[in-house]
């Protein structure tokens, strides 16, 4: 009799610090900042992430965000920009999102891009020229797991 409610008092002690550890680990989830960072390419930012503290095997919606500024040209046949060239400047928010399934560890790592609109969605050009990207700087990055809770400013 007594040994029963000793096998009792350990398997529930044993049940709480096992619930208790996974529920306290799957609580805490963030973005680990030095393995989280962005890149630029043209007009292509692309944001490399590492998250922790998730439970095993959930899935997470992995938002970027970014503000860009862009600069088009039109560029004659000859691919020299014109001496009065036309040239259109956007600026705008954007964000990409997509699905990440944590491991066995409770991490998530990926990366997500954004893109800057084509230069001939942006921009109409006089015949014989053709709209041309320049330039694009993007900023205020940042990354946030739409399910966790988990923010990074970049």
């Amino acid at each position: 009799m007594i040994s029963r409610r000793i096998f009792s008092l350990i398997a529930a002690v044993f049940a709480v610090l096992l619930f208790g550890t996974t529920a306290a680990h799957a609580g805490n989830a963030h973005f680990i900042a030095s393995q989280t960072s962005y890149t630029t390419s043209g007009g292509t930012l692309t944001v490399k992430f590492k998250e922790a503290g998730l439970e095993s095997g959930s899935t997470e919606t992995i938002r970027i965000s970014a503000h860009l500024d862009a600069t088009y040209s039109c560029v004659n046949g000859g691919s020299k920009v014109p001496s009065d060239p036309k040239k259109t400047t956007i600026s705008g928010d954007f964000s990409a999102e997509d699905d990440f399934t944590a491991g066995k560890n409770g991490n998530v790592s990926g990366s997500l891009s954004l893109f800057a609109p084509s230069a001939s969605d942006v921009l109409d050009c006089p015949p014989g020229q053709r709209a041309t990207f320049i330039s694009a700087v993007w900023s205020n990055v940042s990354i946030d797991d739409l399910d966790s809770g988990a923010h990074l400013d970049l």
